[in-house]
C-alpha cells in the first residue's frame, strides 16, 4: 500500500499516511496528526526510485 505526505496548512506540520489507490481516487480528506485539522493537502517531498535496469 502506498505511503503519501500530507501537509497541514495550520500547524505546517507533515502526516504520512498508507492509502490503497483506491481510497486515494476518492479524495479522503486527511486529519493532521498533530492538530487535527482537516485543512490538508498532498504534500510532494523527496520520493525513492527503484529499477532493475542501469539508469545512464
Amino acid at each position: 500500500m502506498p505511503a503519501y505526505e500530507y501537509i497541514c496548512k495550520d500547524c505546517k506540520k507533515i502526516t504520512e499516511v498508507r492509502l490503497s489507490f483506491e481510497e486515494k481516487e476518492k479524495g479522503l480528506n486527511v486529519k493532521c496528526e498533530h492538530c487535527g485539522s482537516e485543512n490538508t493537502s498532498q504534500f510532494f517531498g523527496n520520493m525513492m526510485v527503484a529499477a532493475n535496469f542501469p539508469l545512464h
